[in-house]
């Protein structure tokens, strides 16, 4: 019976001894851990950032661009009135054309 008692309590001193290396190194571990957790949460952080900034110039640009459309429509239409026209029947015409050939591919 000393023998079981005996090889129980070396298998319980083992247990204790592993899980107080354990515990030891994530004690080690947690400041590097935690550093870890820091730089990520800062580059994130930065990440969103430079996602704002970017989303901000391509909506400036886009709006820029579309401002320039605009007005180079404008003048387009004030200027050679005929000819907006004629630009505006044609896309037109294309438009249709377009949407009839994709319902025939569709009825088929």
């Amino acid at each position: 019976m000393s023998d079981q008692k005996t090889a129980h309590e070396k298998i319980s001193a083992l247990g204790a001894n592993i899980s107080s290396n354990v515990n030891e190194a994530l004690q080690v571990a947690q400041p590097a851990m935690n550093r870890m957790s820091h730089r990520a949460k800062d580059e994130l952080h930065n990440l969103e950032e430079s996602g704002k900034d970017a989303y901000a110039d391509a909506k400036h640009k886009l709006e820029k661009e579309a401002h320039h459309v605009r007005v180079t429509t404008e003048h387009l239409i004030q200027h050679s009135p005929f000819n907006a026209v004629l630009i505006a029947a044609g896309t037109g015409a294309v438009a249709a054309l377009a949407v009839s050939w994709f319902m025939r591919s569709r009825q088929h």
